[in-house]
């Protein structure tokens, strides 16, 4: 007990010692001129603790504000050792927290924010640009293994999902346009809507979303796993580049799987549309096919083709985005995928809408 005693009391009168060190040396530095040297001797300091010698790192800091070069001389051994990975910052005064921003401060955040969002993107689509049609004539060829491989995770292993779906809403739309159209007499014009619905709207739009809900996030979550371990960046000091690698083979994927579901999501659909029409309606096996091969155009076809490889692009730019840009550790990787999923299927109906009017109108 009179040991440990003896040893609190001689602690404090170390941590003292201390404080009445910084304090006068602190006044000596503030006197001197930037350029100037200052020594502080600790032959007489046995040991310390990481608050003593945080305290006395702090005259370090203060010293570079001023210009001035402190340094420590005749530390021991035991002293030292105190000195080893300390953080400064445990002498930080805490930040002060920020009320809520004012309108004008929140839409400068907001515009700073949405630059450089676009700075980023731009650099990626330049990059992955870069690898898709110039680098290729250098003798850089693009990695179609790992193409095929994603070709494989996102449109092979997404066909029963695509199907399942596509053939219940192509049954739901013609269940629904029956109890209308049967008022009218007009119940065969069900195979005009499901065919003209499913390849312009639907089977784009469906595949989008389970596409986006699907692979977009498996590929920001993987993204953002590899840039939380620092893969990506192992890769860069390499000198392989992520575009080449991981980026582009993703891109390629996206669009080639997402047109190929398409047109399986309007093949099923038209066929849920037939199964409800001629099980469920009676309306004939060859009436319906003969509606149905009057009221679809190629044109039908093409605009939900071409919608199809914009929805892929929009997804693989967000995905990706997001993926490498993730921050925040797992915690990050979460909401990053989850923000992710989001925007793509938002984007996605906003094109769909855009095209949409536009098709109407030339058409």
């Amino acid at each position: 007990m009179e040991q440990d005693r003896a040893a609190i009391v001689h602690a404090l009168r170390v941590s003292e010692q201390i404080l009445s060190l910084a304090r006068e040396h602190t006044e000596r530095i503030e006197q001197l001129r930037p350029g100037a040297r200052h020594c502080l001797d600790l032959g007489q300091v046995p040991r310390l603790n990481g608050l003593e010698a945080a305290t006395l790192l702090r005259l370090v800091q203060r010293g570079r504000r001023r210009g001035v070069t402190v340094q420590f001389t005749g530390v021991r051994q035991q002293a030292q050792q105190a000195f080893i990975g300390l953080d400064l910052s445990l002498l930080d005064p805490p930040e002060p927290v920020r009320g809520r921003l004012s309108l004008l401060e929140s839409i400068g955040d907001h515009t700073l924010t949405a630059v450089a969002t676009g700075r980023r993107l731009i650099e990626m689509i330049g990059e992955l640009t870069y690898w898709l049609c110039i680098a290729p004539w250098r003798g850089k060829n693009i990695k179609w293994d790992r193409t095929h491989e994603q070709i494989v995770k996102i449109g092979v292993d997404g066909i029963p999902i695509v199907t399942f779906l596509s053939f219940l809403i192509g049954a739901v739309l013609a269940l629904n346009a029956a109890s209308q159209l049967r008022q009218f007499g007009g119940t065969i014009y069900i195979a005009n809507l499901v065919a003209v619905s499913m390849t312009r709207e639907m089977a784009p739009l469906i595949t989008a979303i389970i596409v986006a809900g699907r692979s977009g996030s498996a590929i920001t979550a993987e993204l953002g796993t590899m840039m939380v371990s620092e893969e990506i960046d192992a890769m860069r000091t390499m000198a392989l580049s992520p575009g080449r690698f991981l980026l582009l083979p993703r891109m390629l994927a996206l669009l080639c799987a997402v047109p190929g579901l398409t047109m399986l999501s309007n093949v099923t659909g038209i066929f849920g549309g037939y199964w409800v029409g001629v099980l469920v309606l009676g309306l004939g096996s060859r009436n319906y096919l003969q509606q149905t091969g009057q009221a679809l155009l190629m044109s039908d076809l093409v605009t939900g083709m071409i919608k199809s490889l914009v929805f892929a692009v929009l997804i693989g730019l967000v995905a990706c985005y997001r993926g490498c840009y993730v921050r925040g550790g797992a915690e990050g990787v979460g909401t990053n995928t989850t923000a992710s999923v989001v925007a793509s299927i938002v984007l996605c109906i906003l094109a769909d809408a855009v095209f949409t009017t536009i098709f109407f109108y030339l058409s």
